[in-house]
């Protein structure tokens, strides 16, 4: 992968080998006391470095693709340098990703070419080359609403009388064109119009920009509005996308959210006090009685050994469904195999108290 590659060339020694290298084309210039040295990984990616008045890398910049951030910016910044033996290197090395924190590490020991031996792990060493295509598969679990699994993450479709409203596109644009897909597929000739996102997680939001691409309107929690609406127009000519040319539309909503078509009511929840996102919604559907929620509480196979440690964040949705008076008949949940219940999730819940 091309972010494990850049990885390696932004170290210090990293930097310095890659603009050795005449493919990289690398240029420099003088900033202040420094030298900024510019070059290009497979005449696409873009590196800079900062090189110190005593020689040292003190930063790298450089560019990789994301699907919510699109070109984003990883900066590494290198300080603190000390001999370790025949080494020079920094003891400090702290890196932000969009503009985020991402890594912070203290280097206490360094070692020249190290005698290693590493046993590459068969899933690694046999794994394909190419990724293995998206398959969406479906369950109907009440008229109108589909369940769409098939991977590791899942999404739901809903019929409305003249659209169509989408819960959670996760993942990949890959992934979210797939769900589109097979969306149409069984709900034809209706556009998508609302695609409801639980929270702002990437693996829960990697999809969207296949949304941005239909023309729908992303609906989530308002402390998430402004971040996704700002990333998901972010400049993408790493990895160009249908959605260039489409406006970003997000709608914030409150802690309690309604949608409706005039029949079929869609009700938005906010979950409360969990650890896991401050945006963090939950779906529910009154008169199908169903949920659906992303992360909080992911059902085990049918059969498997009870948990024995309490899980606090379904103890959250499950004290949520109750505090909001829910009936609850089937759980959608946005990982796991199955279809669960309101005793499945009490039963987790339950654990001990």
């Amino acid at each position: 992968m091309i972010e494990r590659r850049l990885a390696l060339w932004a170290t210090p020694h990293g930097f310095l080998k890659a603009a050795a290298d005449p493919a990289n084309k690398a240029t420099t210039r003088r900033v202040g006391g420094s030298t900024e040295v510019s070059l290009t990984i497979d005449g696409k990616y873009r590196m800079t470095g900062m090189i110190n008045s005593t020689n040292e890398v003190a930063s790298v910049r450089t560019w990789i693709p994301n699907p919510v951030m699109g070109d984003m910016v990883v900066e590494t910044t290198y300080s603190d340098y000390r001999d370790f033996g025949e080494v020079r290197y920094p003891s400090r090395v702290v890196q932000r990703q969009g503009g985020q924190p991402a890594l912070e590490l203290t280097v206490s020991a360094v070692e020249r070419n190290p005698n290693v031996s590493f046993v590459i792990p068969g899933s690694v060493h046999l794994a394909p080359t190419t990724p293995a295509p998206v398959t969406v598969a479906s369950q109907e679990v009440a008229p109108g609403v589909f369940y769409l699994t098939g991977g590791s993450h899942h999404s739901v479709a809903i019929a409305q009388r003249d659209h169509i409203v989408l819960i959670d596109l996760p993942q990949s644009i890959e992934r979210g064109e797939a769900v589109l897909a097979k969306t149409k597929e069984l709900i034809p000739n209706k556009p998508v119009r609302f695609v409801i996102n639980t929270h702002a997680h990437f693996d829960h939001t990697g999809g969207l920009r296949a949304a941005v691409a239909e023309g729908a309107t992303i609906v989530t929690h308002q402390s998430n509005q402004s971040f996704l609406q700002s990333a998901l127009s972010a400049p993408r000519t790493l990895q160009p996308d249908r959605a260039a040319t489409r406006p970003v539309k997000v709608q914030g909503v409150a802690a309690r959210h309604e949608m409706s078509d005039g029949s079929r009511r869609i009700q938005l929840h906010q979950i409360t006090n969990n650890r896991h996102a401050v945006g963090f919604l939950m779906v529910y559907l009154p008169t199908e009685k169903i949920l659906v929620e992303a992360d909080a509480y992911s059902p085990a196979a049918a059969g498997a050994p009870a948990p024995t440690t309490p899980n606090l964040l379904a103890r959250a949705l499950a004290d949520d469904v109750g505090r909001l008076k829910l009936d609850v008949a089937q759980i959608l949940a946005m990982h796991g195999p199955r279809v669960a219940t309101m005793a499945d999730l009490k039963a987790v819940a339950a654990v001990g108290q």
